[in-house]
């Protein structure tokens, strides 16, 4: 689980979430079983729940009988056995000092955290090391305020392409949920969006290491132009050098295409306008589309697209079809 989830669960257990963070925290949870059992197994430990039925445990009166018990007879030898039930009330009390502990650790030594969002646009910001970073929509970055004190250290949840200061002595990492990425200094782009079911990163300059973050032993280095992927479903990395046109049109706000089958240009346009595309007829995939477009709007992408190959378009919110005799 994202550590940023961590400290929201904390949070709304402690009563101190915002409404936004708790509406955070809802759609998380309700993503999948994992997290509402992780959620559930958050509460039981609030409420030192040890799943025995033992009575309220009042810790002052314990400690008092305890200490009346050893003020007796000082020449008598005692052996004090205490019951089950008293030992699970204090493994409780442990426990809800332990989580309380934490959260203290969570909400003060963890305040020096920086988070940047990018919510419904893409921002633009430089590290305190100097390294710059473009923020796609819907993405967000977390690093510690000390950043370039020791290793320089991003947690990225979405895209974001960066330019790299190099500092040998200072390695520079990204990390999503399944893979990391390690450079000196370079510049490339990576994609990690958490419903998606690749992590992708495509290097500009440099050399940058794409590592699984499950598995230590997986590691791929990438060299200008090539793209490596993280198949999260069976956790396994892969490297090409015939990338995709269009993989930083995100932040050049250029669409390019060269012969491009339907379905290569359906999944860009799905990406870069944040939609999606159904292609009725099957044989319309492979029909091929060249064109280019300069920060293009989705009408006149999809009339081109539609004049070139004859296509019928229907469209409600942001669900497209396309439909056609093929080519």
């Amino acid at each position: 689980m994202a550590e940023d989830y961590d400290r929201l669960i904390l949070k709304s257990l402690s009563g101190t979430s915002t409404k936004e963070e708790q509406e955070r925290l809802m759609v998380w949870v309700a993503q999948s079983g994992d997290n509402k059992r992780l959620l559930e197994d958050y509460k039981k430990i609030w409420r030192a729940d040890t799943s025995i039925n033992v009575p309220e445990f009042d810790s002052l009166a314990e400690l008092k009988k305890l200490e009346a018990s050893l003020d007796q007879e000082d020449t008598k030898v005692r052996t004090f056995s205490p019951s089950l039930s008293f030992i699970f009330k204090v493994a409780a009390s442990i426990t809800l000092l332990m989580v309380c502990s934490f959260l203290l650790y969570q909400l003060v030594f963890r305040s020096d955290m920086i988070v940047k969002e990018s919510g419904g646009d893409k921002i633009q910001f430089s590290l305190p090391d100097g390294s710059m970073v473009w923020l796609n929509e819907k993405s967000k970055v977390t690093y510690a305020a000390d950043f370039s004190s020791h290793e320089r250290l991003i947690e990225l949840t979405g895209e974001a392409f960066f330019e790299v200061t190099k500092n040998p002595e200072r390695p520079f990492i990204v990390r999503a949920q399944q893979s990391q990425a390690r450079v000196l200094g370079t510049s490339f782009n990576m994609r990690a969006y958490e419903d998606e079911a690749l992590d992708e990163v495509y290097v500009v300059t440099g050399k940058v290491s794409l590592s699984n973050a499950n598995k230590s032993d997986q590691m791929i280095v990438l060299h200008p132009g090539d793209q490596g992927i993280l198949n999260k479903s069976d956790n396994m990395l892969s490297a090409s050098s015939e990338t995709n046109p269009n993989l930083l049109a995100w932040k050049s706000k250029r669409l390019v295409f060269r012969k491009t089958s339907l379905r290569e240009v359906a999944e860009t346009l799905e990406k870069y306008f944040q939609i999606t595309i159904t292609v009725k007829n099957p044989a319309l995939q492979k029909c091929r589309f060249t064109s280019s477009f300069q920060d293009p709007t989705l009408e006149e992408v999809i009339e081109a697209i539609s004049i070139a190959l004859n296509l019928n378009v229907v469209h409600q919110n942001k669900n497209y079809t396309f439909d056609g005799d093929g080519c």
